[in-house]
């Protein structure tokens, strides 16, 4: 149920878990200043969270800097803590839309992490779940893309994990901005709503007319709750099938059984693969289903063999499938010390020496480590039972040129590598971090 009052609103935030400290991101459109009033509200309740405000100046357009003002004084009259967030690095010309939504969430994680925000709640609302729909219906979207936005969803950044929290889903666009206007909120109009060279513009231009056919908001949004009720029961099935086959190394690689993986059905193993390979290669949407039916099927053709996609690479032996990280699709070399940073979204790193810099092992360290191993009978070396190119893909730590540590293969005093392989990992990588 949406909640339609600031009480109301304070009981999602509730069941949702958001905690003590929520953020919330306002851009100042309707949508958000709708949100903002609401809070505004909220915020006098009994056992109301702290609230903080974000908002992020891109720096793309040279009317930002005066909206993200506008939005600091209608915090300031409703008692609102807000902060804005600007850019430092310049977005290129190409698929503008996507990397400002990385930089932005990157931003926000970063804001989130070093002052305790338990959650970031987001305007999103019905009409936003349809286009969303829309757009991964045109793309051959199966299940996955087409539950659309989870009310819960856990996004991992380069800053670290982001809870993401959407509890408008059942709401309209115009109730939020109705909301707003009620509180005395006057939304900005940003241009870039009305481009049709956008692909989401182009399907909310189209929305009206779809609706005369039959395919409203209210039932594009009513399909993607049906397909988060088939998902839910096919992660599932495919949970308890990796509960009992598939075992993760600690080099952070899924190691599947020969024969049971080629025994599961195209869909199952095709599902399978898709969440793996989204999860190594950090991806915010689903893959091409072409794509992922043809890599899921690589090992039936052959008795041994590799393939890449996405970032991720998979490859299979006479018994073992495996699947892990890329070593040509890491992250670049990164400055490390000692408070822990995190790589490649997946480890935790420090080192108490200063000066160093985090980068994948690399061909040329693993023939380090072989050397090493020669040269001390007693050090501790490669697992062999896993193919190399997945040693060379782990984090080790640099001075210049020369190779330190790789903490996951031979540990080392000062140097700390940790993978975010919580509880429940086969889940959340099988729901892409989505919680419903």
């Amino acid at each position: 149920m949406a909640p339609r009052t600031a009480a109301g609103f304070l009981k999602t935030l509730s069941r949702l878990k958001a905690g003590a400290h929520v953020a919330l991101g306002v851009s100042g459109g309707g949508d958000s200043l709708g949100l903002l009033a609401l809070a505004a509200k909220a915020q006098n309740l009994k056992k109301a969270p702290q609230f903080s405000v974000l908002t992020v100046d891109h720096g793309l357009r040279p009317e930002a800097r005066a909206e993200a003002k506008r939005v600091a004084a209608a915090c300031k009259k409703l008692g609102l803590k807000q902060v804005t967030l600007r850019a430092k690095e310049k977005l290129s010309a190409s698929d503008v839309q996507q990397q400002a939504r990385l930089l932005r969430y990157r931003l926000m994680a970063q804001w989130c992490a070093r002052h305790k925000a338990e959650a970031l709640v987001l305007a999103h609302h019905q009409d936003d779940q349809a286009e969303t729909v829309l757009m991964r219906l045109a793309r051959g979207s199966g299940v996955n893309g087409l539950s659309g936005m989870a009310e819960k969803q856990i996004l991992s950044t380069p800053a670290g994990d982001l809870v993401l929290l959407r509890p408008f889903l059942t709401w309209r666009g115009s109730d939020l901005k109705r909301l707003a206007e009620k509180s005395g909120l006057l939304a900005e109009q940003d241009p870039s709503n009305h481009d049709r060279q956008f692909e989401r513009v182009r399907w909310r231009q189209a929305l009206p007319k779809l609706a005369e056919a039959g395919l409203s908001v209210e039932a594009l949004s009513a399909l993607a709750e049906t397909m988060r009720e088939v998902r839910t029961t096919l992660d599932a099935q495919l949970l308890t099938w990796l509960e009992t086959h598939a075992t993760w190394h600690e080099y952070g690689v899924l190691c599947l059984p020969r024969a049971p993986y080629t025994r599961l059905g195209d869909a199952s193993r095709t599902r399978l693969m898709a969440a793996f390979v989204r999860y190594f290669g950090a991806h915010a949407h689903p893959l091409k289903r072409a794509q992922m039916h043809a890599f899921a099927a690589r090992p039936l053709d052959s008795a041994s063999g590799g393939a890449t996609l996405g970032g991720a690479q998979m490859r299979w032996r006479q018994k073992t499938v495996f699947i892990g990280r890329e070593l040509a699709a890491c992250p670049a070399p990164m400055p490390i010390g000692s408070q822990a940073s995190l790589w490649d979204h997946r480890w935790l790193l420090k080192s108490r020496e200063k000066g160093l810099f985090v980068a994948p092992l690399g061909q040329a360290g693993l023939q380090g480590l072989r050397d090493g191993a020669e040269k001390n009978s007693g050090q501790r070396t490669l697992d062999k039972a896993l193919p190399a190119c997945y040693a060379a893909a782990l984090p080790a730590f640099f001075k210049g040129e020369r190779w330190m540590a790789c903490p996951t293969i031979a540990p080392k005093t000062g140097f700390s590598a940790t993978q975010l392989a919580a509880e429940g990992l086969f889940l959340r990588i099988l729901r892409g971090g989505q919680h419903w």
